[in-house]
């Protein structure tokens, strides 16, 4: 595989923050896999092309998936739908850990969608087996067994549909470990993955695999071109978050999640909350 060697440059956060990505942002165009490092001989960013023909299967499926118009909590608009499990929401009246709702309303078609995620976890274990087994035992040691996905360090993911995020960090990740994203696209140009501050972009290929740290590095979408009205521009993203080290086995955050409730409704009836 090709290695190339990028120089971190100094940008103003605040003028990328919060604005879509453009074309002029970067310089430097990447259509092949590479293995990128920086000028210190770390390794930043894989860009593979797993010959796995599951990937193909994924593909299939993803379309047949309901997508939500929701944001994030940096206030990022998002056509989306999470994946694995997720953390205690009390802002949206959901205060226990659990499986996401896809699983519960859709499993055949979210549990092929995770399944994806051992083939970035086989790649990431592969091409940065220190930070994979760094990464694995952050999750093994700090979140709950319940929570966890047999053959993966992540937790999560997200699936993405014709999505041109504007530029963010992944602030809810574990520090300094990578995310896998995949890309599956028909009859779509441009949308480039844009990192400034590396002065790169990449042209990613249909169900091609990059790992990279998310939570570390700025990045967004430029624009997305559909050629016909059926084009799709997915992307599959796996990472683990950090609230999830918050999280008590599935017992007793139902007993946990029962024990509010009841404190609520005791609450109400003495006049202390309104009805």
């Amino acid at each position: 595989m090709k290695k190339l060697t990028i120089e971190k440059k100094e940008v103003d956060l605040a003028a990328y923050k919060m604005r879509h990505a453009s074309r002029d942002d970067f310089e430097t165009m990447v259509n092949e896999p590479v293995e990128i490092y920086d000028t210190e001989g770390n390794l930043l960013i894989v860009y593979c092309t797993p010959s796995d023909p599951f990937l193909d299967k994924v593909k299939r499926v993803i379309g047949g998936i309901k997508i939500q118009s929701d944001y994030r909590t940096s206030g990022l608009k998002t056509h989306s739908r999470i994946i694995g499990f997720e953390p205690r929401k009390p802002t949206r009246k959901k205060d226990y850990c659990a499986a996401v709702s896809l699983r519960r309303e859709d499993p055949a078609r979210h549990d092929i969608v995770m399944a994806a995620g051992a083939i970035a976890a086989k790649c990431y274990e592969q091409y940065n087996p220190t930070l994979f087994a760094t990464h694995q035992a952050m999750t093994t040691d700090n979140v709950p067994d319940d929570y966890h996905i047999k053959g993966m360090p992540y937790t999560s993911g997200i699936i993405n549909r014709n999505n041109a995020l504007m530029y963010h960090f992944d602030s809810g990740n574990y520090k300094g470990v990578w995310s896998g994203m995949f890309m599956f696209k028909d009859g779509v140009a441009e949308g480039y993955l844009s990192m400034p501050e590396y002065n790169i972009g990449f042209n990613l290929a249909d169900k091609s695999l990059i790992m990279f740290d998310g939570q570390g590095i700025l990045h967004g979408v430029t624009p997305i071109t559909k050629m016909n009205e059926q084009a799709t521009r997915h992307t599959v993203v796996y990472y683990s978050l950090a609230k999830m080290w918050q999280c008590e086995p599935i017992g007793a955050e139902i007993s946990r999640a029962r024990n509010a409730r009841t404190m609520t409704e005791k609450n109400r009836r003495d006049g202390k909350l309104p009805r």
